[in-house]
């Protein structure tokens, strides 16, 4: 079943709306997939205005940095961010994330708001291929190994 027939933006569901929230986290419970066609530019370059969006249920809980998920806001809207890092805060984990493409983290969110993570995204029916933006350091890394002519 592809959740996304039940999730038509033409249906007036979208991110912003409490009604994706909650269709999204009613499917994603059941084990399956939801499906978005994304509006926006907060991703790029990863995901690109109109980009189809597969999302996943979190079957084992594990979120890592480098990962782009669906969550709950604190504003109760559902976002679409990748995952800057993961702190522990007394007896709570929570999730900082940011669009690739602004300058700003967003708020803080509690794991348990975390819904799914990004699987897929097709643009113009093909899929591309998911990668997690590189450190700082390993970039550095990296160069310095391609101009001592070693392949990394």
């Amino acid at each position: 079943m592809r959740a996304y027939d039940s999730i038509k933006a033409e249906r007036g569901f979208h991110l912003e709306s409490p009604e994706f929230l909650e269709r999204s986290r009613q499917i994603l419970s059941k084990n399956l997939t939801v499906e978005i066609c994304m509006s926006g530019s907060s991703m790029r370059p990863a995901i690109e205005d109109g980009d189809l969006v597969t999302i996943e249920p979190i079957a084992d809980g594990r979120i890592n940095q480098g990962d782009i998920v669906l969550y709950q806001s604190r504003f109760d809207t559902a976002v679409i961010h990748r995952v800057i890092r993961i702190e522990r805060s007394s007896s709570d984990r929570l999730v900082v994330t940011r669009g690739d493409a602004a300058t700003q983290n967003d708020l803080a969110v509690p794991l348990n708001k975390i819904l799914g993570r990004v699987k897929n995204v097709e643009r113009a029916g093909e899929s591309i291929k998911m990668i997690r933006p590189q450190s700082k350091f390993s970039q550095w890394l990296l160069a310095l190994l391609k101009r001592l002519k070693f392949r990394a």
